[in-house]
Order: C-alpha cells, then structure tokens, then sequence
C-alpha cells in the first residue's frame, strides 16, 4: 500500500527523534567494608616527609614474682622494635574535550565525578584488605572440624572445607590465648601475644559471600545467633555478634575472594583485633580538575591521594600478631 508509514524513514520515520532519558544509569557497585577498620595516624601529614616510624614495645623480658625479704628485686628490660610506613601516590583520571561538554545533554564532568569516586572508593577497600592479607598468621580448614595453621604468611595445606562456626571459634580461641598450644609451619615463634579485642571486648570478622554462606548454613551458628544482642554497628555489620565476634559481609571480589587456592568450596575471611593497621595520610584523597589545555578543548578530572596502610605487628618479628587469615593453599 503506498502513502505514509513509519517503518520506512522517509516514509514517516524522520518526522521523530529518538528520545534519550533523563535519568542517567551507573553501573553498579560492590560493597566497600575495610576502611573503616584503619587507624589514621594523627600528625603526620603534610612537609613530615614520606615515612612514617613508629615504635612498638615487646613485654618485659623476664616476669617477676614472688621475693624474700633479703632477696633483690629481680632487674629486666624491655625490647623496642621500629616499624615503618611509607606514603605512596593513588590516582586515576578520565580526560574530555571541550566539544563533548559542548553538544551533550548530560554534563560529563558530573558524570565523570561519580565515577572516579566509585574506582576511588574500590581501589582503597582493596588496598586496605591486600594490606591485611600479608598478615603472617593463616589458617587452612582441612575439614569440618580439622584445621592447619601456619606462622609464616604462606598456606601450607588446601581447604576441604568452607567457614564454619567451629573454625571461627577456633580461630577466635586462638586469638585470645597467643595460639598457645597449637603447632604449624613456621611454628617456632609460638606462643605469641595474645590479640586484643576492640574497646567493645569484640574482634571483628570480614567475610566473603560464599565464607558467609558457609557460616550461615552452619546449625550451630544460627542457635548462636538467636541469643546475640544489637549494637551500633560498624558499616556493613550483620546484625548478629556471635562468640565475641562481629560479623561484616564484603562482596567486593577484589577485596575478599570467594575463591581461594585450588579449593572449590572455600571463601576467604579476615579476623582481626584491635590495633592491627595503620593508615598515614599526606593529602587525603580528593577529586582535582585537569588545567584546561588547548584552549579550552583538552578537559580532565581525577583523584589523587598521598597515603598508605600498613600492618603494625609481626608474628615473626614482633612475636605478635593482630590478624588471622582463613584460607587456601
């Protein structure tokens, strides 16, 4: 049939334009837990230079005790071992042209602002859970309610098995008593200090999707939680605090995986205590424009920050360590 349709555009279809929406969508993004847990290092930022030292005090060599009343007071001392942080430079950029800030219906600074602010956000939660993961102390689940612990940073056995509320008790028991008793590659450090909990008597625990998973499917683990009391909470937190832990779920695949070694059925967790990262800040991060350059049509926004993490304690070195690692060969 002849005359005007809309199939055909020079039929019809030209007398319309395509509509583009006015609700701009972002990709999605994973859920950013570790920062919150580094200490900031107050003043040291700016013209202090790019290292930070901090000394760390062992115990007294020798305890004391009980003496007689013609007997000296026995005489010991105190080690003090240095550690040391070094600031790195961060970043990230998306450079423009003028001519699209020009035609655009959107505003792509504003777009470009939200985006680097989400890579910001994930390259500093991974930054601070790589830092986490070079702690010295690991633990392999080797089944149910079989374990292996290593004091050397290094895996020495494939889990079998995925987290469970056995393996968080076992690992919080440790933690508390200096990993008395146990045995390990690596295991002539042992014992070492205990860990201390956080101000609240609690240690927190960050787990992947599938360790969770494996910690929820855990009978034992529900009727625990059935008696847990709520607390203000730390970013991310479930609501349950079970066996003098708190709970706080990552799904951020880079931060924590849900795959760890040649185990198919294992996700990775991070117990820590109190005091086990640092954080020295130079420039915190921020967003910065590019200076417009070819008269106006070479644009940029990027952020950039002057900052690092690191680990305070050593098993090895220090004869303490604040953070435990469930994992995989």
């Amino acid at each position: 049939m002849a005359g005007q349709s809309w199939a055909i555009s020079a039929d019809g279809g030209y007398l319309a334009n395509p509509k583009l929406s006015k609700e701009l969508r972002h990709a999605t993004q994973p859920l950013m837990r570790f920062r919150q847990v580094t200490r900031v290092e107050p003043g040291f930022g700016k013209n202090s230079g790019d290292t930070l030292n901090f000394d760390k005090m062992s115990n007294v060599q020798t305890q004391g005790g009980l003496i007689t009343e013609q007997q000296d007071i026995p005489e010991t001392k105190m080690l003090v071992r240095k550690g040391s942080l070094v600031l790195s430079e961060w970043g990230n950029s998306i450079p423009y042209t003028g001519k699209l800030e020009a035609l655009s219906e959107f505003n792509p600074e504003n777009i470009i602002h939200k985006g680097l602010m989400n890579d910001m956000a994930k390259v500093f939660d991974k930054g601070v859970a790589d830092t986490l993961r070079n702690g010295q102390v690991t633990y392999v689940a080797t089944g149910l309610t079989q374990q292996t612990w290593t004091f050397s940073g290094t895996a020495a056995a494939t889990a079998t098995s995925n987290f469970n509320y056995w393996h968080l008790k076992e690992m919080i028991d440790a933690m508390r008593t200096g990993f008395s008793g146990l045995s390990g590659t690596g295991s002539g450090v042992l014992p070492l200090n205990p860990i201390p909990p956080f101000p609240d008597g609690n240690y927190m625990a960050f787990l992947s999707v599938k360790a969770f998973r494996g910690l929820f499917d855990d009978p034992d683990f529900i009727n625990a939680a059935k008696y847990s009391y709520p607390r203000e909470y730390f970013y991310g937190e479930l609501d349950e605090i079970v066996y003098n832990t708190r709970i706080v779920v990552s799904n951020n695949v880079n931060a924590l995986s849900n795959l760890v070694g040649a185990s198919t059925t294992t996700g990775e967790a991070i117990l820590i205590g109190d005091d086990a990262i640092v954080e020295g800040m130079a420039i915190k991060e921020e967003l910065r424009a590019k200076l417009p350059v070819k008269y106006g049509r070479d644009k940029g926004v990027a952020w950039y920050g002057l900052l690092n993490f690191q680990r305070i304690w050593d098993a090895i070195v220090d004869g303490e360590e604040h953070i435990v690692r469930f994992t995989s060969a």
